[in-house]
């Protein structure tokens, strides 16, 4: 019966891991072709509203990601 809890255990340090990979150490660039991914504060929002402007005739995404 101590199988149980080896198994839990070492299903759920795998998925910290795999977590841990994906939001801190994994791809954070952008594809070929695209622009950089850029870190918004108020010191560049004008950057960010004319490129979100610049072609209002393509669909635009906006992903907010907040930590809390």
């Amino acid at each position: 019966m101590k199988t149980k809890p080896l198994a839990w255990t070492l299903g759920l340090g795998i998925l910290f891991l795999a977590t841990f990979y994906l939001l801190v150490r994994g791809p954070s660039g952008a594809p070929a072709g695209q622009q950089p991914l850029l870190a918004l504060s108020s010191a560049n929002f004008g950057e960010f509203e004319k490129a979100f402007d610049a072609n209002a005739d393509v669909p635009r995404l906006l992903l907010l990601v907040s930590p809390t």
